[in-house]
């Protein structure tokens, strides 16, 4: 699901225009498979009255999720869970720790977090109009996430200039990479490479943008 050894990406966020945080997106192939992180933190003067610290954690193994870890602090909520994909046995471990719960689900079929399924939504066929169905393990929940793919746009990219992208928006009805809830768009170069150049969510009060700024790709 990656095409090279390495692929890390860097975002800058925005709120209301103000520059909040950075976001570092990073998949390396090695001889245990695919190992995927993403983190995003706030800026210093944004902590002081919200802070935003996340960690999460994929690893996919011969083309399956085999491993997922979050953790979460984003003002005063704060998480930390962790999943266990056994292919083998045909079951999931889920653990919450902040509130000591453990539970096991029987999957059958290709079952992803959030994280290895936006990997493997990249390597998919995105036609306009279409939507993209993936089966999504999340927050203790066996899901099905829609992926609805909207329309084709050429927009402006800090170093890359006009890219031609693939516009999505993804339902997954769950807390995902961030706790809170809202509507997601995801523009994505309209290459095989699908890089991430834009993201953005809108919450109550306007949206938060997350833009790339630099990539590092090593084939």
């Amino acid at each position: 699901m990656l095409r090279g050894k390495k692929e890390k990406l860097f975002f800058n966020i925005y709120w209301l225009g103000i520059y909040v945080g950075n976001a570092v997106l990073e998949a390396v192939n090695d001889k245990d498979g695919l190992k995927i992180t993403s983190r995003v933190n706030s800026t210093p003067i944004i902590s002081t009255f919200f802070t935003v610290e996340d960690f999460a954690e994929s690893l996919i193994i011969r083309g399956r999720a085999a491993h997922f870890r979050i953790k979460q602090h984003e003002g005063r909520y704060k998480s930390d869970r962790e999943t266990i994909f056994d292919v083998s046995t045909g079951k999931i471990t889920y653990f919450d720790y902040r509130k000591g719960k453990r539970n096991e689900h029987s999957i059958n079929g290709l079952v992803w977090d959030v994280v290895s399924g936006f990997y493997f939504l990249r390597t998919q066929p995105l036609t306009v109009g279409k939507t993209v169905y993936l089966n999504v393990f999340d927050s203790n929940k066996l899901l099905k996430a829609e992926v609805s793919v909207l329309r084709r746009e050429k927009i402006s990219v800090s170093g890359r200039g006009e890219v031609r992208t693939v516009v999505v928006k993804p339902d997954l009805k769950s807390e995902g990479l961030f706790h809170k809830k809202g509507d997601i768009f995801i523009w994505l170069t309209d290459d095989e490479a699908r890089i991430p150049v834009k993201v953005e969510t809108r919450v109550s009060i306007g949206r938060v943008v997350a833009e790339l700024k630099t990539s590092e790709i090593e084939k």
